[in-house]
């Protein structure tokens, strides 16, 4: 059990308006003469305190904890009876000087101990009865609401088996399409290369790289650093094939990189953007992809002069998705400048 929290206010003083308007009632109707208004407000205001006090603090310190102490139950009464007697003695003193009458008047101070006692015992039984009327509905509530987490996990769960099934059912209906692509490009290679070495090679290059994007990767997700820029160069050299070796684009590779891996096709994003969306027929300005190891740290920036005219936004979906891709994967930063005329990218991958 837990401390009860004190709430609907206007529904315990209409409670408490109803109790003590029958207690006087009663009163009045066994007794003649009855007190006046400050002696019953007065009174009133103690044992309501008492009340509250005793379901509020003494029972959740002492039985609604995680550890129950009996012994500090019973301590904590004899402290709330022996303080209700102190401070009615003090209320008797201060009626007595303002000349406030109070009724019944004590004959012997045995006589008021018994009263106050039987009065304060009383109200702590209402409270304690209070007390495990509002503990029961709020360990019902909470039942309540542990049941409803519990069937939302399980709806959720249900949810998620249901999701991963699917996601198996299209992974598995995905291999047939790439065997069937990868085959279909074998057959043309061996088809062409009777005709034109030149042809052949850029459907050879155009195998590996679908062969790369589709069955490369590890158990881990990620290929080594030199499968990925093998297949940059594939793809540098389909586009100029593409193109009839037209196209300006240095590419410089520097440091180690054995024993590197990284998740495929982020650099290989990248460098497509740049034949995308970048201007590389003027020798003047050729486009640069630069790829530098130093040390456990993995440098890729390209420079590209852009298109006067793109019949798509550029460097958006592309880009955004590297970003996801690399936050959940890699360490990384980068770094993007898109001018006017220009637009300039640097990566910086951690890899361990």
């Amino acid at each position: 059990m837990v401390a009860l929290r004190f709430s609907g206010l206007k529904w315990h003083m209409v409670c408490w308006a109803i109790f003590v308007t029958y207690e006087v009632s009663i009163n009045a109707l066994l007794v003649s003469d009855i007190g006046n208004f400050w002696d019953y407000a007065v009174h009133y205001v103690l044992y309501i305190l008492l009340f509250y006090f005793h379901a509020h603090v003494v029972l959740p310190e002492t039985i609604g904890g995680t550890k129950r102490s009996y012994l500090r139950l019973v301590l904590f009464v004899l402290g709330e009876l022996g303080t209700c007697i102190l401070v009615k003695y003090g209320i008797l003193w201060l009626f007595h000087v303002v000349h406030i009458v109070v009724i019944p008047s004590f004959t012997t101070h045995l006589n008021f101990i018994i009263l106050t006692l039987w009065r304060a015992i009383y109200f702590l039984g209402f409270s304690t009865a209070y007390w495990f009327a509002l503990s029961s509905l709020q360990r019902r509530k909470q039942l309540a609401t542990l049941e409803r987490a519990s069937l939302t996990r399980n709806l959720e769960s249900q949810r998620l088996e249901k999701a991963v099934l699917a996601t198996e059912n299209a992974y598995l209906k995905s291999q047939i399409n790439p065997h069937f692509l990868l085959n279909t490009l074998n057959f043309l290679y061996n088809s062409v290369s009777k005709f034109s070495d030149e042809t052949a090679e850029s459907v050879m290059a155009l195998s590996e790289i679908m062969r790369y994007a589709l069955t490369d990767a590890d158990a881990d997700g990620k290929v080594t650093l030199e499968a990925e820029i093998e297949h940059i160069q594939n793809f540098i050299r389909l586009n100029q094939a593409r193109f009839s070796q037209s196209l300006y684009v240095d590419l410089q590779i520097n440091g180690d990189m054995e024993g590197m891996k990284i998740i495929p096709l982020v650099l290989l994003t990248l460098t497509e953007n740049v034949f995308k969306y970048g201007n590389l027929l003027n020798p003047k300005t050729p486009a640069r992809i630069i790829l530098s190891v130093e040390h456990d740290q993995l440098i890729f920036e390209t420079k590209n002069q852009k298109r006067k005219s793109l019949a798509e936004p550029g460097y958006g979906i592309g880009l955004e998705n590297v970003r996801q891709r690399l936050s959940i994967n890699h360490e990384y930063e980068l770094v993007v400048d898109d001018e006017e005329d220009y637009y300039q990218l640097m990566l910086k991958i951690k890899i361990y």
